[in-house]
């Protein structure tokens, strides 16, 4: 009789423990719920010849554009997506009717087609070098003796630099409104020679230096006019330094009857432009 009062008065209690850690384990299988990833960043890239790839090869288009260049070097990060690339090789600040695709026809294109909106995060721009005649600059100097190059370049400089500012100052007023949220990158141009290396290719090594120095003052008015309107500048000399034409490892491209001459490399935009951009720009930050 007591062997079973006790058996009896186990029996509930052993039900209710069981029915407990049934529970607990249902419940301890439920963790939290995985915060969802960050959407990558929607991503439009503007510009001349040095922002659509020129130089790299592979092009897939009249406008020099390239999985090379950077855009596409962009494009393969896991925080960026590239919706819309209008970059086009040739391109001006301002318009000139008959040339390229030119900076205003380009933002035009984008806000049309709603790719460059409120909703843009990031935006690449390179446009300045055209409009300051940098092929003009490189056929004098390349045929003309160092005094000429100079003087062409001083002249080109006193004329073509005070409309240049001013030409930004629209376009960049115009990204800028159109795309109010993005962080707008605006990159500058490389030294395409290494003049210290004296190796006279293409240019004699004095008209190289000139070059550079004239590089050096446009450089300076897109930093002036981006930086007013609130854009991140990214200088591409010193990533350049030792790469130009003329040193033993050159990222400029230079092959005798080449159209995509004076650029950079697919090097020069991998292991210059890409980490030029993301040391100023912190893509994982800027994710929302």
């Amino acid at each position: 009789m007591n062997h079973t009062k006790h058996s009896t008065g186990i029996r509930p209690r052993l039900i209710a423990l069981a029915a407990a850690a049934t529970a607990a384990l249902i419940g301890g299988t439920a963790g939290p719920v995985a915060a969802a990833p960050p959407a990558p960043l929607s991503y439009v890239a503007l510009g001349d010849s040095y922002a659509s790839g020129f130089g790299a090869g592979s092009y897939v288009n009249a406008c020099g554009q390239t999985p090379l260049g950077l855009p596409g070097i962009l494009d393969t990060k896991k925080q960026v997506e590239l919706v819309a690339d209008a970059t086009c090789a040739g391109a001006k600040a301002a318009t000139e009717a008959g040339g390229a695709l030119d900076l205003p026809e380009q933002v035009g294109r984008v806000v049309t087609s709603g790719a460059l909106s409120p909703s843009t995060d990031l935006v690449t721009i390179s446009a300045g070098g055209n409009d300051a005649g940098f092929g003009q600059v490189a056929g004098v100097c390349a045929t003309r003796p160092t005094a000429e190059c100079e003087q062409f370049i001083a002249a080109q400089n006193a004329t073509a630099l005070p409309m240049l500012g001013r030409t930004l100052d629209a376009l960049y007023s115009t990204i800028g409104s159109a795309a109010p949220h993005a962080t707008v990158v605006v990159t500058g141009y490389p030294h395409l020679f290494s003049p210290e290396a004296g190796t006279p290719v293409l240019l004699p090594v004095a008209s190289q230096a000139a070059f550079n120095d004239g590089t050096d003052a446009v450089n300076a008015v897109i930093r002036s006019r981006a930086e007013a309107h609130g854009f991140t500048f990214v200088d591409l000399v010193r990533k350049f330094e030792g790469h130009g034409l003329g040193s033993a490892d050159p990222w400029i491209t230079f092959r005798p009857g080449a159209v995509d001459n004076l650029h950079p490399t697919d090097e020069g935009y991998r292991s210059g432009y890409f980490p030029a951009v993301r040391s100023s720009v912190n893509f994982s930050r800027l994710q929302r």
